[in-house]
């Protein structure tokens, strides 16, 4: 029974598909800070991450209002309710968990030449060299609205704030 676990895990966690998400977000994120890299393992525990997607499916302007957002609507319209505690529960466990398969991501996507790291730890966007594919087009979308949240925020900050004390 394990090994079916682990062998749907490595599907879901497949790189080759990941990739295109953190691609994704730098593409968006304009922040162009000394270490953004370290910004790149918060993409995907926050983007696949059910509570947290939902609540950047909109658009956000600060990282203050992502953390504190939280959407209530009816259970009659089969609407679902999101507290503040949903979205970041367990996020430094979630980081933990996918600092190996981020770590793949990036080495994938600069062997591509989609990104580029810098002397001083930043990451440039290249090039978006995937085809378009119908099961990503939410997660892009987050991914590019958490750029758009963070763009203006300082590294140390967002960690601060979102409660990541390591990598």
């Amino acid at each position: 029974m394990s090994k079916i676990i682990e062998n749907l895990d490595a599907l879901y966690n497949n790189p080759f598909l990941l990739t295109p998400i953190i691609v994704r977000f730098y593409e968006k994120y304009e922040g162009k800070q000394q270490k953004d890299f370290l910004l790149s393992y918060l993409v995907l525990p926050i983007v696949l991450y059910e509570g947290s997607k939902s609540a950047l499916l909109i658009k956000k302007k600060e990282l203050r209002t992502f953390i504190n957002y939280s959407q209530k609507k009816d259970i009659e319209k089969n609407k679902i309710e999101i507290k503040k505690n949903e979205k970041l529960f367990g996020l430094p466990l979630r980081v933990e968990e996918y600092k190996e398969i981020t770590n793949i991501c990036l080495q994938y996507a600069f062997d591509l030449g989609c990104l580029q790291l810098n002397e001083d730890l930043s990451i440039k966007f290249l090039e978006y060299k995937f085809k378009k594919d119908n099961s990503l087009v939410e997660n892009l979308k987050v991914a590019e609205n958490f750029a758009f949240v963070l763009k203006k925020e300082k590294i140390t900050h967002v960690f601060m704030r979102l409660g990541i004390k390591r990598i």
